[in-house]
This record gives structure tokens, sequence and C-alpha cells, in this order.
């Protein structure tokens, strides 16, 4: 049995993450401005669901970015770099309580392992947030992991204190809840069998998906779900793979309504499912 985790979020790299609350509220979709990673030249704006999350994270000083063959191995800045800062889904990140006995488990599966290391940012309110990453991988790997955080604060109290300011709200088109992330990816089986094999998951049987067109296979984290798919033939799927790469191109979205209009729409380079 391994280290417990939850999907925390998913980051998508936008040039001008101000301008999402605005775009998303199109969608009947709650955002707010974010804050600041000083240390890196990044800022964000939050759409939250509960306490799973979509980042929009852009650049507001170049020269504070660290040089491609200068960043963190395995970061999430290491994976915008290498993505040459395209807009689009990036990484997402899992949430652990145990993210020291995490880097020991995937260290014994024979991963490099860097973390894990202390962060924080301050949002616009002044109040200065504190968590710990931790980043691992192989220089093989292909899709890379997730990256990992454990927060300084407990679930209960971020909720509290995020619903207290706004962050975490009702939105105009409902309920809304991140069901899943999808992931394009080369080889199905190799992919699926190393994150079963590094995080201790368990995934389905593989299927075959008629409207993205390839195999697939899925990891249940309770109610959410990493959904891998290897597209075969001709489409959206493939087409982002070719010019991608293996990342994550997909959010579902559910608002939890009878008769809520259904939708694939692209945001800023990658898919978001609506219903």
């Amino acid at each position: 049995m391994g280290v417990q985790l939850t999907f925390d979020h998913a980051v998508h790299f936008v040039n001008k993450p101000e301008q999402a609350p605005e775009e998303l509220a199109g969608l009947g979709i709650h955002t707010v401005n974010g804050g600041r990673h000083e240390s890196v030249g990044t800022y964000n704006a939050l759409t939250y669901f509960d306490l799973r999350y979509i980042e929009w994270i852009g650049i507001f000083d170049p020269k504070l970015l660290p040089p491609h063959q200068d960043t963190q191995r395995y970061g999430l800045v290491d994976t915008l770099a290498g993505d040459g800062y395209v807009e689009g889904l990036s990484r997402i990140a899992l949430r652990t309580e145990q993210i020291d006995e995490l880097a020991e488990q995937l260290a014994a599966e024979g991963n490099q392992v860097i973390g894990p290391v202390d962060c924080s940012r301050r949002r616009p309110d002044g109040k200065l947030l504190e968590w710990k990453l931790l980043f691992a991988g192989l220089p093989d790997e292909g899709l890379p992991l997730p990256f990992f955080i454990q927060w300084n604060d407990s679930d209960e109290d971020r909720r509290a204190e995020l619903t207290a300011n706004g962050t975490i709200t009702d939105h105009a088109r409902g309920p809304i809840t991140l069901d899943y992330v999808a992931f394009t990816v080369r080889d199905l089986g190799k992919t699926v069998s190393r994150w079963e094999k590094w995080l201790h998951f368990e995934a389905g049987e593989a299927v075959y998906d008629d409207y993205w067109k390839g195999k697939k296979q899925v990891i249940s984290l309770g109610s959410f779900q990493l959904v891998f798919l290897e597209p075969d033939q001709e489409g959206p799927a493939r087409e982002y793979l070719q010019s991608r790469g293996e990342r994550p191109f997909l959010v579902g979205l559910n608002s939890g309504q009878e008769g809520s209009p259904e939708q694939y729409v692209n945001i800023h380079g990658s898919f978001y499912h609506l219903k």
C-alpha cells in the first residue's frame, strides 16, 4: 500500500493570467487573480472547484526565469521551459500529507527525486501561503509524473479561508466539480504500468474511446480520474500529441445539473469538457 494521494490542481500556461477571470466568466466559471512566485518570475489566476483547482500561470518578469539548463529537474518551470512557454496544459499536482514517505517510495522505485522543497507565494491580500513540493522522474519517462504538494495548512482550514475570501464560491454555471484530467501518450501500456508501479495505483482495463479515437485507461483517485489516451487515428487528440507531446490535454468539468449543455471548448491551447 503506497502513500495516499489526492488530486490537487492542473497547471495551464497562459500569456496573460489576469485576463482569465473575465474570459472564463463567459462560460459561467468563477476565477480569481492569484499572486506571484517572486523568485522565478511567474504569477497566476485560480479557478477552484472545492479544493481541486486550475492554475492559470504566466510570466510577469522573463528576466527572473532561470535558464532552462538551471531549472529544477522534473519541476514545473523545467516543463514550461522545455515546452517553450507555449499556451496549454502542462502538468498536474497531487496532494499528500506524507511527502517525506512519498519521496522514499519514489526513490525506492528507481526514480530520481528532488525535494521536498519549501515554497511560498504572497497573495494579493498580503497573506503568505507556504507548502512543500516534491519532483521525481526519469530522463526517458515520456509523460512527466505529477509533481507533489503538501500544504502547510489543513484541508479544512484552507477550504474555510478560501471560501471566506471568495476564491471558493458558486459558479454561474452551477455547482461544478473537476472530475478528470486526460493525457495524450505514445505507449499506453508502458505509461500506465509506470504510474501504477511508481505511485502504487491500479488502473482499469483498456477500452476504446470513439470520440477521441484511441485506446484509453483510467486510474481512479476516489471520485477523480486520471485518463490516459493513446490516439490511433487522425483527430484533435493525435494532433495534440504531435504538437505538444505527452501532456495533459483535456480537463473534465461537470455542473451536475440535468439538461446542462455539453460541449468541448479549446481554451488557450487545450480542451475543456463542459457539461
